[in-house]
């Protein structure tokens, strides 16, 4: 509901409230206002806009952990598993509603094109496309190393008060149960606890503010290393914990000072996904080739147009047997997801594996 300031005026004064608190509330509403955020003065104002009775929310906000299911999920490349940290659907309303209400209005960096509205993986790719040197490297632990302190500080810098920040925060971070930081490698654990105390509370993996929270967040390491690729005369872009630079490979930054600005920040490199990749090799930014355009990997092509050929011409259950997948129940949706992605970056690629796709047979 948009904030009404003679409606609130007249109210504050049939409650007695002084024309100094009135004058300091107003000013805070209006700064909100003048942000386009909504205006919440306390977490029991926030429990009357989401019509939530301030027992429950307080139970979720001091008891956070208890609203979230911890599983993990096979990566997409086959090596290990994901770790998601998926919220309930009690906190996961408080969460969309903080996400659409207020993170969504809050502008990011241009070179962000992750979890970015109108933006994709194409976005992020054409900038680097047919360079003769290719620059990537991923950030460590990205979400899990973004902590609760630096999420109030992003609700205190709107305009809200301490509080309802503080509060906020604790909506949008967990802390993270110990069977999945025994996931971390030696190494990678060493690395993180340099940067993340222990018992401290970060991003959720699943919960839908913390794309939006890590852009956010993001921003001036977005700036710094946008301003340090215009100096080098190169180009730049970042896909949620996925950094590319690309040029001439004699003026490609420097992987110290990289390091150097990225810790500063508050981050690791992950020093497994560092690369350097030369024209003539091939080069990948955010699993699209950019060599010659860009495209989609022949290799993805390839497998689905298998799994096509195989399920038209030997039968679905047939394949299935031979290819001994994991839940095929759900395996006309997963060839299906395939074929989306593949149009989203070659339409007339996809346009003929659809329609080979719709001669398939669908027996289970």
């Amino acid at each position: 509901m948009p904030f009404s300031q003679d409606e609130y005026i007249a109210t504050a004064k049939s409650h007695g409230h002084s024309q100094e608190f009135i004058d300091i509330t107003v000013a805070y509403a209006q700064n909100l206002v003048a942000k386009n955020l909504p205006v919440i003065f306390t977490t029991e104002h926030l429990s009357s806009i989401l019509d939530m009775p301030i027992l429950e929310l307080k139970t979720i906000i001091n008891h956070r952990s208890s609203f979230y299911k911890f599983y993990q999920i096979k990566k997409r490349n086959g090596n290990g598993f994901r770790q998601i940290v998926s919220p309930y659907n009690n906190l996961r309303v408080i969460q969309q509603y903080i996400n659409e209400e207020i993170l969504s209005k809050i502008p990011l960096h241009e070179s962000a094109t992750g979890f970015t509205k109108g933006k994709s993986i194409l976005n992020n790719a054409v900038p680097h496309k047919n360079k003769k040197a290719i620059l990537n490297l991923d950030l460590l632990k990205f979400f899990d190393s973004i902590c609760e302190r630096r999420v109030y500080g992003i609700f205190k810098s709107l305009g809200y008060a301490k509080n309802l920040s503080i509060d906020l925060a604790k909506l949008t971070t967990v802390e993270l149960p110990e069977d999945y930081l025994k996931t971390f490698e030696e190494k990678e654990l060493k690395s993180y606890r340099e940067l993340v105390p222990k018992d401290s509370c970060v991003l959720p993996q699943g919960a839908p503010t913390s794309p939006t929270l890590s852009n956010i967040i993001l921003r001036r390491l977005d700036f710094r290393l946008s301003k340090l690729a215009e100096k080098l005369k190169v180009d730049y872009s970042r896909y949620a914990d996925d950094i590319t630079f690309s040029g001439d490979l004699e003026n490609l930054p420097k992987i110290k000072l990289l390091r150097s600005i990225i810790r500063d920040e508050g981050l690791n490199i992950n020093w497994k996904k560092v690369g350097i990749y030369k024209k003539g090799r091939k080069q990948l930014v955010t699993g699209l080739t950019v060599s010659n355009d860009v495209h989609i990997h022949r290799d993805f092509k390839k497998e689905v147009k298998k799994h096509i050929y195989a399920c038209c011409n030997f039968g679905v259950e047939t394949h299935l047997r031979f290819m001994e997948l994991e839940n095929t129940h759900l395996y006309k949706e997963w060839l299906l997801g395939k074929i989306y992605y593949i149009n989203s970056i070659e339409p007339e690629t996809a346009k003929k594996m659809m329609n080979d796709f719709n001669k398939i047979v669908w027996t289970i």
